[in-house]
């Protein structure tokens, strides 16, 4: 699905893509690919493997530069901006690619991270009062002041996920793009996880959230916005009522799936592939 642009872009949109074309290797991973979604908003990447979601989040994060098209985030257009003070704004979580955090750092000490940007906190000064403020800010949203000074190598897949968020929240990043968020977690850890993207959508100032997944249940309350994916196409865009229907996603995937609500989230039930 291809969207019209006007000339004009209303600051209310935190990311915009136009016309992206991903060529690697005479393969085409992404064909066209339009898109925009609200600051504040939550916006659901769906697809089957092979769909171009995770090239879509790296070109989104500026780590994949596309073939052709232009990538907006928040007025800033890659390629006539400084593209690192553009990433500061960019929390990109990726549970296969954690970063090498030591285990011995407390829970604290990994949020306090996101300052930087780093994997370490700086040798060369001590945090002041005004950081520590911010950092300690960020752990109740997520349920986390309670193990504050837990060791990180001691956490479960789950709360080292929250961690995460709050490391990107604590780093003013005002984007927080999620691949796979709850891929290897157990059904505890995973409904932590959405947890905790939930808690992030209720606060006054939530970020623009956009998650790749393939279940519905691992999905915020507040997911406004679909996008559906295949062969790296953006085959259709809308509303979750929209687009969250067992005759839409029985299309994209290819098999029987039957979708319904439970206490305000879209759950999916397979029953088999089409013939």
């Amino acid at each position: 699905m291809t969207l019209q642009f006007s000339d004009a872009r209303p600051a209310t949109y935190a990311i915009e893509l136009k016309g992206i074309d991903v060529v690697r290797r005479g393969l085409a991973i992404l064909k066209n690919v339009s898109l925009r979604v609200r600051a504040g908003s939550c916006c659901a990447i769906l697809g089957p493997n092979g769909s171009g979601k995770s090239a879509l989040m790296a070109v989104l994060s500026g780590y994949l530069w596309p073939s052709a098209g232009t990538v907006t985030i928040h007025g800033r257009r890659y390629g006539r901006v400084n593209l690192s003070d553009v990433r500061r704004e960019i929390g990109l979580i990726e549970p296969s690619r954690t970063p090498a955090f030591k285990p011995a750092m407390s829970v604290r000490e990994v949020v306090a991270t996101g300052l930087f940007g780093t994997i370490v906190l700086p040798l060369h000064r001590d945090l002041d009062a005004g950081e520590w403020q911010r950092v300690e800010a960020e752990l109740p949203p997520l349920g986390l002041d309670c193990i504050g000074d837990r060791a990180y190598g001691d956490l479960s897949s789950g709360e080292r996920m929250k961690v995460l968020l709050a490391r990107a929240r604590v780093g003013d990043a005002r984007v927080l793009l999620l691949d796979e968020p709850t891929v290897g977690l157990d059904m505890g850890s995973r409904a932590a996880c959405v947890r905790a993207m939930d808690r992030l959508m209720q606060r006054t100032d939530p970020p623009t959230l956009v998650v790749v997944s393939h279940h519905l249940d691992e999905l915020p309350c507040a997911v406004d916005q679909v996008v559906l994916m295949k062969a790296g196409r953006a085959v259709d865009q809308g509303t979750s009522h929209e687009l969250l229907t067992s005759t839409r996603l029985s299309d994209l995937f290819d098999c029987d799936i039957k979708v319904f609500r439970d206490n305000g989230r879209f759950v999916a039930s397979i029953s088999a592939l089409k013939e």
